[in-house]
């Protein structure tokens, strides 16, 4: 897999922007790997740098859902910088949707963003809601299944995708679990399951939800149940890799040469 400096994907960055005005920008990557924090860095330095305003559009099949902010690690108001957020709270944890949903929200939302003159950028790691989106699937009365027929792209997209060594991403995985738990993820969960007892399966699956459920009705411990919530998670982020192994299309960041830490201080 080649990969690249965050000096030379700004390059790109630029010139993609310069030469496609209705370009779209796309950041993808395994589950806590730093999507969230890298695509609102990139939106804050283009905005100092080109003088353009990016929104944001979440691709999280669980982040679409209300009050699962611990679960789908959903960016708080106040980590937004003065961004503006879509994607997000668009139903509630009883409500189905799915990709299809989704496609005809962002392609309604990319264009609203464009008319306004500002940058979409899509940051999200469901795989197959961003190729739905970037690649225009068609899909057939499957709605869930990934599609073997491509309509003609709506836009130019630039994909990055932010690459960790597996060791360092598991460990990344493993935290971020164990936070959740230190954040509220128990409470949460009882809130959710008292406020909608019948919680759709995208929204039940979300990571943490079946473990915290096992442990409270006794079937898992307060031990087992995060170390189930982290095997969960590693497993996913393998799939996630799997399904973009090979995609010569995607700018493979090298994220051991950027800093995260630098992120917190960036503000419109």
């Amino acid at each position: 897999m080649k990969t690249f400096t965050p000096a030379e994907i700004e390059i790109k960055v630029v010139a993609f922007l310069k030469q496609n005005p209705d370009g779209v920008l796309e950041v993808l990557g395994a589950t806590a790997s730093g999507k969230t924090e890298y695509s609102r860095w990139l939106a804050t330095w283009i905005k100092q740098t080109l003088k353009k305003s990016v929104e944001i559009i979440s691709v999280d099949s669980r982040q679409i859902f209300c009050h699962t902010d611990i679960a789908s690690a959903k960016i708080p108001p106040h980590q937004r910088h003065g961004l503006t957020y879509h994607g997000l709270d668009l139903k509630n944890p009883d409500e189905s949707y799915n990709v299809v949903d989704f496609q005809t929200y962002a392609f309604q939302t990319i264009a609203t963003i464009q008319q306004r003159g500002h940058i979409p950028l899509l940051c999200g790691g469901t795989m197959l809601w961003l190729d739905a989106v970037s690649e225009n699937y068609a899909f057939s009365t499957n709605k869930n299944t990934k599609s073997t027929k491509k309509n003609p792209p709506r836009f130019p997209t630039l994909k990055i995708g932010l690459h960790w060594k597996r060791t360092k991403l598991y460990q990344r995985i493993d935290r971020r679990a164990t936070d959740q738990f230190e954040q509220g993820l128990i409470e949460e969960t009882k809130k959710i399951r008292e406020k909608f007892p019948k919680l759709t399966h995208s929204a039940f699956t979300s990571f943490g939800y079946q473990e915290v459920h096992a442990y409270l009705v006794g079937t898992l411990t307060l031990t087992e149940a995060p170390a189930l919530n982290r095997k969960r998670n590693r497993k996913y982020a393998k799939r996630q890799l799997t399904w973009w192994r090979g995609r010569e299309e995607v700018l493979w960041l090298e994220t051991k040469k950027f800093s995260f830490d630098s992120v917190k201080e960036k503000r419109l």
